[in-house]
């Protein structure tokens, strides 16, 4: 579990990242300092490993009464591309060799 959990939680973790610069008013309702959890509304295995490492890491906690902010994702939608108007070339353009 650890290295699908470890993917699961680095994609939700980027995602949640872009979601809060995308959406002020969101983040501005999270409180300072929170420990923010994210769940996976559709996958009880990947939160049950997450609450177990909040858990543990709130035993370290340098501040013990921090509050939980938890963030329930319930899906994401498909990655797409950023790209714009790419063009098939049958040669390296003249820019690209040195």
């Amino acid at each position: 579990m650890s290295n699908l959990f470890e993917e699961k939680y680095d994609e939700l973790f980027t995602e949640f990242n872009r979601y809060v610069v995308e959406h002020a008013e969101f983040a501005k309702r999270i409180p300072q300092d929170a420990l923010i959890v994210l769940l996976a509304k559709s996958d009880l295995e990947f939160n049950r490993e997450n609450l177990k490492r909040v858990k543990k890491y709130l035993r370290h906690d340098d501040k013990p009464a921090r509050q939980i902010v938890y963030v329930q994702v319930g899906r994401l939608a498909p990655i797409k591309s950023r790209m714009r108007n790419p063009r098939l070339l049958t040669r390296a353009p003249e820019y690209a060799v040195s």
